[in-house]
Order: structure tokens, then sequence, then C-alpha cells
């Protein structure tokens, strides 16, 4: 109980000395402000630290007045929405030097109910706007999420898929409305195949001896090889087609950004490709299956046959596609649009927003 009540002391003076110091920051003078008047953040934890995360990246100084008590709440609560207080010079808790033309974001402009249209309003988006996924938070957070990587060098027309496929955590969404085939069905449908291959390392894919990978389903299970974030977008770069598994419980999954980032053409499940906004469009911007019947048609009767041209064509829809409404500075863009027409902003609350529907 002792040793409790020192380390609540402890982290109380740290929480203090960091509130005082950041109360003395005082960006400086910018003509691009965003002005922050949230008084639940916590509902949307990680995407809200992504979406302030963009208006950084933007240029954009950032303002959000604050007691001590919510800094030490945002700060603490959730590691990543309290990522805007932890990294350094991400934000202001005071107004000063806040220009006259800022943008300002509030409760009232924004809703968790991110799957309503897609449920109920026949996928319709006309007078509202969905925050569309992003990169893993860390991704931004270390500053890995732009670095350069060559797009255009020779690739594998193979398939590849990567992340964590544990059992138990990757079934909830058979509990949730979502009609979508789960990454572990995903995975035990894959490896049945002879062109199936699990790698261990980043050699694998990198060497120099890589032909025998060439039209195979290469996945990089992290209990196997769990990928460095530095270097995710270097790997996906080397594949034509990067199979989108689902996430925990919703279609929605951060791989498929880091994929569309480096033109790696999304391999993915009709359901799954109508949450993404604008939706994704078969053989324009991605290979679109309906179910394991329909994918099993795809691999044995298409996938691998594609000319260069034809595949030239999709890596620049996809490219386009992610620079026109992935990147930070586009995803401002429309966030600035929609809240200058007063549209209803949707934002990930992941098992919130799914929710809605349960």
């Amino acid at each position: 109980m002792i040793r409790k009540k020192i380390n609540q002391i402890i982290v109380l003076v740290i929480d203090l000395l960091a509130f005082a110091k950041l109360k003395l920051y005082h960006p400086p003078r910018n003509e691009k402000s965003l002005l922050v008047n949230f008084e639940n953040p916590q509902l949307y934890h990680r995407f809200f630290y992504l979406m302030l995360k963009f208006y950084q990246l933007s240029g954009y100084n950032i303002y959000y007045p604050m007691s001590f008590s919510k800094f030490r709440n945002l700060r603490n609560k959730d590691r990543y929405l309290g990522l805007i207080l932890r990294e350094k010079k991400f934000l202001s808790i005071n107004k000063n030097n806040l220009t006259q033309d800022f943008i300002e974001i509030n409760d009232k402009m924004f809703s968790p109910d991110y799957f309503l249209n897609y449920f109920e309003k026949g996928n319709q988006e006309s007078k509202c706007f969905h925050v569309p996924m992003s990169f893993h938070p860390f991704m931004y957070n270390q500053q890995i999420w732009d670095n350069a990587v060559d797009t255009e060098k020779e690739r594998l027309n193979s398939i590849f898929c990567y992340g964590n496929f544990d059992s138990k955590a990757y079934l909830d969404i058979n509990r949730t409305e979502f009609n979508v085939i789960s990454r572990t069905e995903l995975l035990k449908f894959f490896e049945q195949k002879e062109q199936f291959v699990s790698i261990h390392h980043k050699e694998d894919i990198t060497s120099e001896t890589t032909d025998q990978l060439n039209e195979k389903f290469i996945f990089a299970i992290k209990e196997n090889y769990p990928v460095a974030m530095g270097d995710l977008r270097e790997l996906l770069s080397n594949f034509n087609f990067h199979l989108c598994c689902p996430g925990v419980v919703m279609p929605l999954c951060h791989n498929i950004i880091e994929a569309m980032s480096v033109g790696t053409i999304p391999l993915i499940e009709k359901e799954y490709a109508e949450v993404m906004y604008p939706n994704l469009q078969h053989k324009i911007n991605a290979i679109i299956f309906k179910d394991l019947r329909d994918l099993n048609k795809i691999l044995s009767e298409q996938l691998f046959d594609f000319s260069e041209m034809e595949i030239s064509y999709m890596r620049k829809n996809v490219l386009e596609y992610y620079e026109n409404f992935l990147m930070p500075e586009s995803v401002v863009n429309h966030l600035n649009e929609s809240i200058t027409n007063k549209k209803l902003i949707y934002l990930q609350a992941e098992h919130r927003s799914v929710k809605f529907k349960n």
C-alpha cells in the first residue's frame, strides 16, 4: 500500500512538471492554426491522435486549452491518445498566437457511428465525411510513415500478407454484423494451397534468390516473423498484391493503408472495399472477391495472369487513391471542406463504432 502511494505521488509530480513545461510552450506564429474544443476525445482514442497528427503534419499549430485534471487523463489513460501530450511541441494548451482565421473542431461536429451509412443509408456519403483509416499511430509518431520507397522497381507477381493471426482475438469480428471472412479463416484457406509460403526473415524476400517466390501466397505471420514497422513499406513494395485481412472487430485495418502507400494492389473482400471511402473498385484500384469460392476462382484463373500494362494501371490508381484520400494533407483538406460545409464527420471509435450495430 505504501509503495503504491509513493508511486502515485511520483507520477503526480512528473505530470505536474510536464504540465508546467507545456504551459510555457508557445508555438511560433503560423497562419495555419487548429483550435480544439473537445470535451470527450477519449471516445475516439487513437483516431483522435491521428486526426490531430495529420493537422500537425500539414503544417498547423494546434491549440488545445485544458485543465490539469484533463491533461493527466489524456496523457496517461491511453497510450496512443496520450501521444498528443507526450510528443514534443505537438500542441499548445494556451491560445497565444492563435491566428484570426483558425479552424475549430468540437464534439458536435463528429460522430463515432462510423458504419451508420453502410448499414442503414445505402452507403451514400453526400452529406458527411468519413475520416479514413491510416497507418499504425507509431508510424507517424516515429516519423517513418513517409520514408522513401521505390515504387517503380520490379516486383514479385505474388500476394503478400503480414500481421497477427491470433485465433482468439481475431474471431471477435464474427460476433458483429459484418459479413466478412476473418483473418484466421483466410489464413486456413491459404495454408491449404500448394503456393503458400510462410517466411521467417526479411532476407527471405530481399535476397537475390527470390524468383522461387513468384506466383506464391507469402505470409509473414507475427509469431514466426514480426515485421519491424520501419521495414513494412519497403517489404510491401516488393509485391504486386497485398491480401487485406480484416481487423479485430471491423473490416478496416491499418495494413491496407500501408500497402496502398507503395502502390501494392489490395486483394480485398467486397464488404471491406465498401467501407473504404470512396469505395475501392474491382480491377481499377483493387481486386475484389465476394467470398472464398470467388477468391479461389480469382486465384486460379485471373490473379497471376494480368498483363504488365494492367498491373501498372492498377498500381497507378492505387497510388493516386492514397495521395488523394489517405495522405495526411489530403485528409486535412477534406476535413476542412467538411467543416466549412457543415457536414457531419464520422471518426472511428473502433469497438465503440461497432457497438452501434450490435
